[in-house]
Protein backbone atom coordinates (compact mmCIF):
# COMPACT_ATOMS: atom_id res chain seq x y z
CA UNK A 1 0.00 0.00 0.00
CA UNK A 2 3.17 2.29 0.14
CA UNK A 3 4.86 1.88 -3.45
CA UNK A 4 1.29 1.38 -5.31
CA UNK A 5 1.15 5.14 -4.15
CA UNK A 6 3.99 5.71 -6.53
CA UNK A 7 1.90 5.27 -9.29
CA UNK A 8 -0.12 8.39 -8.29
CA UNK A 9 3.08 10.84 -9.24
CA UNK A 10 2.62 13.18 -12.13
CA UNK A 11 -1.29 12.90 -11.39
CA UNK A 12 -3.35 15.58 -12.80
CA UNK A 13 -4.84 15.76 -9.43
CA UNK A 14 -1.54 17.11 -8.09
CA UNK A 15 -0.90 19.63 -11.30
CA UNK A 16 -4.17 21.22 -11.68
CA UNK A 17 -5.08 21.34 -8.43
CA UNK A 18 -4.57 24.70 -6.39
CA UNK A 19 -5.16 25.21 -2.43
CA UNK A 20 -6.75 27.98 -1.37
CA UNK A 21 -7.61 29.90 1.92
CA UNK A 22 -8.95 27.62 4.83
CA UNK A 23 -13.05 27.35 4.40
CA UNK A 24 -13.90 28.93 7.64
CA UNK A 25 -16.69 26.06 8.13
CA UNK A 26 -14.11 23.66 8.78
CA UNK A 27 -11.04 25.66 10.25
CA UNK A 28 -11.77 24.23 13.58
CA UNK A 29 -10.83 20.86 12.33
CA UNK A 30 -7.75 21.77 10.92
CA UNK A 31 -5.17 22.25 13.04
CA UNK A 32 -3.01 19.11 12.10
CA UNK A 33 -3.26 19.40 8.33
CA UNK A 34 -2.62 23.01 7.80
CA UNK A 35 -6.28 23.93 6.38
CA UNK A 36 -9.05 22.91 4.49
CA UNK A 37 -8.48 23.70 0.73
CA UNK A 38 -12.56 25.11 -1.03
CA UNK A 39 -14.21 22.03 -2.70
CA UNK A 40 -13.78 22.44 -6.36
CA UNK A 41 -16.40 21.90 -9.30
CA UNK A 42 -16.15 18.70 -9.22
CA UNK A 43 -16.84 17.67 -5.28
CA UNK A 44 -12.44 17.66 -4.71
CA UNK A 45 -10.72 19.05 -2.06
CA UNK A 46 -6.88 18.55 -1.98
CA UNK A 47 -4.70 18.78 1.43
CA UNK A 48 -1.31 20.06 0.89
CA UNK A 49 0.78 17.94 -0.93
CA UNK A 50 4.06 19.64 0.67
CA UNK A 51 3.28 18.34 3.76
CA UNK A 52 3.99 14.50 2.65
CA UNK A 53 7.67 15.56 1.74
CA UNK A 54 8.50 17.86 5.06
CA UNK A 55 9.12 15.13 7.45
CA UNK A 56 10.98 15.69 10.70
CA UNK A 57 14.17 13.47 12.38
CA UNK A 58 11.03 12.37 14.73
CA UNK A 59 9.00 11.84 11.95
CA UNK A 60 11.11 9.85 10.52
CA UNK A 61 12.18 7.87 13.59
CA UNK A 62 8.41 6.90 14.33
CA UNK A 63 7.74 5.81 10.79
CA UNK A 64 10.29 3.72 10.82
CA UNK A 65 9.71 1.97 14.29
CA UNK A 66 5.88 1.45 12.54
CA UNK A 67 6.95 0.51 8.70
CA UNK A 68 9.60 -2.09 8.37
CA UNK A 69 10.32 -0.97 4.83
CA UNK A 70 11.64 1.69 5.53
CA UNK A 71 13.75 0.36 8.04
CA UNK A 72 15.52 -1.00 5.28
CA UNK A 73 15.80 2.40 3.56
CA UNK A 74 18.40 5.63 3.66
CA UNK A 75 17.01 8.82 4.93
CA UNK A 76 16.94 9.92 1.20
CA UNK A 77 15.03 6.93 -0.10
CA UNK A 78 12.17 7.49 2.36
CA UNK A 79 11.97 11.13 1.29
CA UNK A 80 11.84 9.51 -2.30
CA UNK A 81 9.66 7.13 -1.56
CA UNK A 82 7.49 9.47 0.60
CA UNK A 83 7.38 12.46 -2.10
CA UNK A 84 5.91 9.96 -4.92
CA UNK A 85 3.02 9.07 -2.95
CA UNK A 86 -0.03 11.13 -4.20
CA UNK A 87 -2.51 13.46 -1.81
CA UNK A 88 -4.94 12.58 0.59
CA UNK A 89 -8.38 14.32 -0.63
CA UNK A 90 -11.59 13.83 -0.30
CA UNK A 91 -13.84 13.52 -3.19
CA UNK A 92 -17.47 14.59 -2.62
CA UNK A 93 -19.95 12.26 -4.82
CA UNK A 94 -22.97 13.43 -3.98
CA UNK A 95 -25.10 16.52 -5.52
CA UNK A 96 -24.42 18.92 -2.91
CA UNK A 97 -27.70 20.30 -2.53
CA UNK A 98 -28.59 16.60 -1.64
CA UNK A 99 -29.74 16.34 2.79
CA UNK A 100 -30.00 13.28 4.23
CA UNK A 101 -29.63 11.56 8.40
CA UNK A 102 -27.93 8.67 7.15
CA UNK A 103 -24.60 9.05 4.72
CA UNK A 104 -21.94 6.92 3.73
CA UNK A 105 -18.35 7.49 3.30
CA UNK A 106 -15.53 5.82 1.51
CA UNK A 107 -12.17 4.68 2.33
CA UNK A 108 -9.93 4.20 -0.23
CA UNK A 109 -6.77 3.67 -0.66
CA UNK A 110 -6.53 5.73 -4.01
CA UNK A 111 -3.94 5.09 -7.04
CA UNK A 112 -4.29 7.81 -9.36
CA UNK A 113 -6.66 10.53 -11.26
CA UNK A 114 -8.16 7.79 -13.83
CA UNK A 115 -8.41 5.19 -11.76
CA UNK A 116 -9.70 7.44 -8.96
CA UNK A 117 -12.16 9.24 -11.07
CA UNK A 118 -13.41 5.91 -12.56
CA UNK A 119 -14.67 4.60 -9.67
CA UNK A 120 -16.34 8.15 -8.35
CA UNK A 121 -18.32 7.24 -11.66
CA UNK A 122 -19.08 4.15 -10.85
CA UNK A 123 -20.74 5.06 -6.96
CA UNK A 124 -23.06 8.16 -8.43
CA UNK A 125 -26.27 5.64 -8.70
CA UNK A 126 -25.50 4.97 -4.57
CA UNK A 127 -24.70 8.60 -4.00
CA UNK A 128 -28.46 9.10 -5.08
CA UNK A 129 -29.32 7.28 -2.20
CA UNK A 130 -27.17 8.28 0.56
CA UNK A 131 -24.90 11.54 0.41
CA UNK A 132 -21.64 9.81 -0.49
CA UNK A 133 -17.90 11.11 -0.11
CA UNK A 134 -14.60 8.90 -0.59
CA UNK A 135 -11.49 9.71 1.71
CA UNK A 136 -8.34 9.08 -0.69
CA UNK A 137 -5.35 8.41 0.54
CA UNK A 138 -3.21 6.41 3.16
CA UNK A 139 -3.70 8.84 6.02
CA UNK A 140 -0.12 8.60 7.53
CA UNK A 141 0.60 11.92 8.58
CA UNK A 142 -2.93 13.37 8.47
CA UNK A 143 -6.65 12.85 8.98
CA UNK A 144 -7.51 15.99 7.34
CA UNK A 145 -9.67 14.08 4.26
CA UNK A 146 -11.02 12.25 6.76
CA UNK A 147 -12.76 15.25 8.78
CA UNK A 148 -13.09 17.75 6.00
CA UNK A 149 -15.59 14.53 4.45
CA UNK A 150 -17.49 13.52 7.84
CA UNK A 151 -18.18 17.59 8.06
CA UNK A 152 -19.29 17.63 4.22
CA UNK A 153 -21.76 15.07 5.29
CA UNK A 154 -22.94 16.52 8.59
CA UNK A 155 -23.63 19.59 6.95
CA UNK A 156 -26.05 18.02 5.11
CA UNK A 157 -28.12 16.59 7.43
CA UNK A 158 -26.22 13.37 8.08
CA UNK A 159 -26.90 12.04 11.75
CA UNK A 160 -25.20 8.51 11.29
CA UNK A 161 -22.22 8.08 8.63
CA UNK A 162 -21.26 4.49 7.70
CA UNK A 163 -17.31 4.02 6.87
CA UNK A 164 -16.87 1.31 4.19
CA UNK A 165 -12.96 0.54 3.88
CA UNK A 166 -12.53 -1.14 0.36
CA UNK A 167 -9.22 -3.35 1.51
CA UNK A 168 -9.20 -6.96 0.93
CA UNK A 169 -9.40 -7.81 3.93
CA UNK A 170 -9.33 -6.05 8.17
CA UNK A 171 -5.79 -7.91 8.54
CA UNK A 172 -3.91 -4.82 7.24
CA UNK A 173 -2.32 -1.48 8.97
CA UNK A 174 -4.13 0.90 6.44
CA UNK A 175 -7.23 -0.12 7.98
CA UNK A 176 -5.88 -0.07 11.76
CA UNK A 177 -5.00 3.29 10.86
CA UNK A 178 -7.99 4.73 10.09
CA UNK A 179 -9.87 2.96 12.96
CA UNK A 180 -7.50 4.46 14.87
CA UNK A 181 -8.15 8.46 13.53
CA UNK A 182 -11.92 7.49 14.32
CA UNK A 183 -11.37 6.36 17.85
CA UNK A 184 -12.05 2.52 17.32
CA UNK A 185 -8.52 1.37 18.58
CA UNK A 186 -5.43 3.15 20.59
CA UNK A 187 -2.86 2.81 18.74
CA UNK A 188 -1.67 4.79 16.01
CA UNK A 189 -0.22 2.57 12.68
CA UNK A 190 1.40 5.17 10.53
CA UNK A 191 1.88 8.98 12.55
CA UNK A 192 -0.31 9.87 15.18
CA UNK A 193 -2.62 12.45 13.76
CA UNK A 194 -5.90 14.41 15.15
CA UNK A 195 -8.79 12.12 15.61
CA UNK A 196 -11.81 12.86 13.71
CA UNK A 197 -14.29 15.44 15.77
CA UNK A 198 -17.94 14.66 15.37
CA UNK A 199 -20.80 14.24 16.84
CA UNK A 200 -22.71 12.03 14.33
CA UNK A 201 -22.53 8.51 15.00
CA UNK A 202 -20.06 6.81 12.95
CA UNK A 203 -20.38 3.08 12.34
CA UNK A 204 -17.25 1.06 10.37
CA UNK A 205 -18.62 -1.93 7.84
CA UNK A 206 -16.78 -4.44 6.97
CA UNK A 207 -13.99 -4.96 4.39
CA UNK A 208 -14.41 -7.01 1.59
CA UNK A 209 -13.65 -10.30 3.27
CA UNK A 210 -15.19 -13.06 1.27
CA UNK A 211 -18.27 -11.83 0.03
CA UNK A 212 -19.64 -14.37 -2.63
CA UNK A 213 -20.50 -10.71 -4.75
CA UNK A 214 -17.00 -10.03 -4.48
CA UNK A 215 -15.91 -13.91 -5.52
CA UNK A 216 -18.76 -13.91 -8.39
CA UNK A 217 -16.77 -10.59 -9.96
CA UNK A 218 -13.35 -12.32 -9.92
CA UNK A 219 -15.00 -15.00 -11.28
CA UNK A 220 -16.27 -13.57 -14.13
CA UNK A 221 -12.67 -11.56 -14.76
CA UNK A 222 -11.40 -14.91 -14.75
CA UNK A 223 -13.29 -15.87 -17.27
CA UNK A 224 -13.05 -13.42 -19.92
CA UNK A 225 -9.41 -15.14 -20.06
CA UNK A 226 -10.67 -18.28 -19.98
CA UNK A 227 -10.51 -20.57 -23.12
CA UNK A 228 -10.32 -24.47 -21.08
CA UNK A 229 -11.19 -24.47 -17.70
CA UNK A 230 -10.03 -28.05 -17.13
CA UNK A 231 -6.38 -27.58 -18.38
CA UNK A 232 -5.97 -23.89 -16.68
CA UNK A 233 -4.12 -23.17 -13.23
CA UNK A 234 -5.70 -19.86 -12.08
CA UNK A 235 -3.66 -17.53 -9.42
CA UNK A 236 -5.22 -15.18 -7.58
CA UNK A 237 -2.74 -12.51 -6.28
CA UNK A 238 -3.11 -10.07 -4.17
CA UNK A 239 -1.35 -6.66 -2.67
CA UNK A 240 -1.17 -8.32 0.48
CA UNK A 241 -0.48 -6.62 4.23
CA UNK A 242 3.43 -5.86 5.07
CA UNK A 243 3.44 -7.86 8.58
CA UNK A 244 3.59 -11.07 8.20
CA UNK A 245 1.13 -12.19 11.15
CA UNK A 246 -1.34 -10.46 8.89
CA UNK A 247 -0.67 -12.42 5.72
CA UNK A 248 -1.67 -15.46 7.03
CA UNK A 249 -5.62 -14.69 7.71
CA UNK A 250 -5.44 -12.49 4.38
CA UNK A 251 -4.79 -15.48 2.57
CA UNK A 252 -7.08 -17.70 4.51
CA UNK A 253 -9.98 -15.00 3.27
CA UNK A 254 -8.74 -15.50 -0.11
CA UNK A 255 -8.55 -19.00 -0.10
CA UNK A 256 -12.98 -18.92 0.51
CA UNK A 257 -12.83 -17.02 -3.00
CA UNK A 258 -10.27 -19.22 -5.02
CA UNK A 259 -12.67 -22.84 -3.62
CA UNK A 260 -15.72 -21.08 -4.77
CA UNK A 261 -13.94 -19.96 -8.38
CA UNK A 262 -12.32 -23.27 -8.99
CA UNK A 263 -16.40 -25.00 -8.24
CA UNK A 264 -18.02 -23.21 -10.31
CA UNK A 265 -15.62 -22.38 -13.12
CA UNK A 266 -14.12 -26.12 -13.09
CA UNK A 267 -10.55 -25.05 -13.54
CA UNK A 268 -7.92 -27.65 -12.81
CA UNK A 269 -6.36 -25.39 -10.08
CA UNK A 270 -6.65 -21.72 -8.42
CA UNK A 271 -4.03 -21.21 -6.13
CA UNK A 272 -3.94 -17.65 -4.16
CA UNK A 273 -0.97 -15.34 -3.08
CA UNK A 274 0.29 -12.31 -1.64
CA UNK A 275 3.40 -10.34 -2.75
CA UNK A 276 3.06 -8.37 0.58
CA UNK A 277 3.85 -5.49 -1.65
CA UNK A 278 4.80 -2.81 0.95
CA UNK A 279 6.89 -5.41 3.36
CA UNK A 280 10.73 -5.91 3.93
CA UNK A 281 12.21 -6.44 0.42
CA UNK A 282 13.15 -9.66 1.20
CA UNK A 283 9.58 -10.89 1.84
CA UNK A 284 8.20 -9.36 -1.05
CA UNK A 285 11.20 -10.83 -3.04
CA UNK A 286 10.27 -14.44 -1.92
CA UNK A 287 6.80 -13.97 -2.74
CA UNK A 288 7.31 -13.06 -6.17
CA UNK A 289 10.04 -15.90 -6.72
CA UNK A 290 7.39 -18.18 -5.69
CA UNK A 291 4.58 -16.75 -7.81
CA UNK A 292 7.15 -17.26 -11.10
CA UNK A 293 7.85 -21.42 -9.94
CA UNK A 294 3.81 -21.58 -9.85
CA UNK A 295 3.45 -20.25 -13.52
CA UNK A 296 6.15 -22.28 -14.86
CA UNK A 297 5.52 -25.19 -12.67
CA UNK A 298 2.09 -25.19 -14.46
CA UNK A 299 3.36 -24.63 -17.75
CA UNK A 300 5.63 -27.88 -17.65
CA UNK A 301 2.83 -29.80 -17.18
CA UNK A 302 0.70 -28.36 -19.86
CA UNK A 303 -1.46 -26.59 -17.90
CA UNK A 304 -2.61 -22.76 -19.06
CA UNK A 305 -2.15 -19.89 -16.76
CA UNK A 306 -4.46 -17.31 -15.60
CA UNK A 307 -3.79 -14.44 -12.90
CA UNK A 308 -6.43 -12.61 -11.50
CA UNK A 309 -5.88 -9.73 -9.45
CA UNK A 310 -7.76 -9.06 -6.38
CA UNK A 311 -7.65 -5.06 -5.50
CA UNK A 312 -10.32 -2.57 -5.83
CA UNK A 313 -8.35 -0.20 -8.19
CA UNK A 314 -7.96 -0.50 -11.88
CA UNK A 315 -4.21 0.39 -12.07
CA UNK A 316 -2.18 0.08 -8.75
CA UNK A 317 -0.34 -3.40 -8.14
CA UNK A 318 -1.65 -4.50 -11.58
CA UNK A 319 1.85 -2.67 -12.85
CA UNK A 320 3.98 -4.19 -10.24
CA UNK A 321 2.83 -7.54 -11.37
CA UNK A 322 3.34 -7.36 -15.00
CA UNK A 323 7.21 -6.07 -14.02
CA UNK A 324 7.06 -9.37 -11.25
CA UNK A 325 6.38 -11.82 -14.03
CA UNK A 326 7.71 -10.34 -17.13
CA UNK A 327 9.00 -12.76 -19.45
CA UNK A 328 6.78 -15.46 -18.44
CA UNK A 329 3.59 -16.86 -20.69
CA UNK A 330 0.04 -16.16 -18.89
CA UNK A 331 -3.08 -14.65 -19.56
CA UNK A 332 -3.71 -11.22 -16.57
CA UNK A 333 -7.16 -10.54 -16.12
CA UNK A 334 -6.21 -7.20 -14.11
CA UNK A 335 -9.44 -5.39 -13.46
CA UNK A 336 -9.86 -3.74 -10.44
CA UNK A 337 -12.88 -4.39 -8.97
CA UNK A 338 -14.30 -1.26 -8.40
CA UNK A 339 -14.75 -2.15 -12.60
CA UNK A 340 -17.54 -4.57 -11.94
CA UNK A 341 -21.27 -4.13 -11.20
CA UNK A 342 -20.59 -6.36 -8.44
CA UNK A 343 -18.37 -3.85 -6.42
CA UNK A 344 -21.34 -1.02 -5.92
CA UNK A 345 -23.78 -4.31 -4.78
CA UNK A 346 -21.35 -4.66 -2.35
CA UNK A 347 -20.69 -1.65 -1.04
CA UNK A 348 -24.53 -0.69 -1.01
CA UNK A 349 -24.79 -4.61 0.45
CA UNK A 350 -22.33 -3.90 3.52
CA UNK A 351 -23.47 -0.04 4.42
CA UNK A 352 -27.10 -1.96 4.64
CA UNK A 353 -25.86 -4.75 6.94
CA UNK A 354 -24.08 -2.52 8.93
CA UNK A 355 -27.38 -0.33 10.00
CA UNK A 356 -29.42 -3.31 10.48
CA UNK A 357 -26.67 -4.38 13.19
CA UNK A 358 -26.36 -0.99 14.59
CA UNK A 359 -30.36 -0.95 14.56
CA UNK A 360 -30.39 -3.83 16.49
Amino acid sequence: MINTMANRIGSALVATFVLTACNSVFAQHAHDHGGVPDMDENGRRLDSYDMQHDISDEQMAALREKIALYRALTDREVHLNMALMGPNYEWYVSNPEMLGDTAVLILSHGVGENSDTRFVESLKPMAERWPTAIAFGMNMMTSGPQQSAIDDLAARGATTIVLVPTVVSPHNTLIRQWEYIYGMRDEHEYLAVAPVNTNAQVLMAKSIDDHPLITEALLDFTNTKSTNPANEVVIIVGHGPEDIEDNEPDLALLQKHADRIKLAGQFNDVKVINLQDDAYPPIRKSNVKKLRRWITSAQRSGKDVIVTVITSASDGVQNHIREDLRGLNYAFAEQGLSEHANYLKWIEATVEERLATAAK
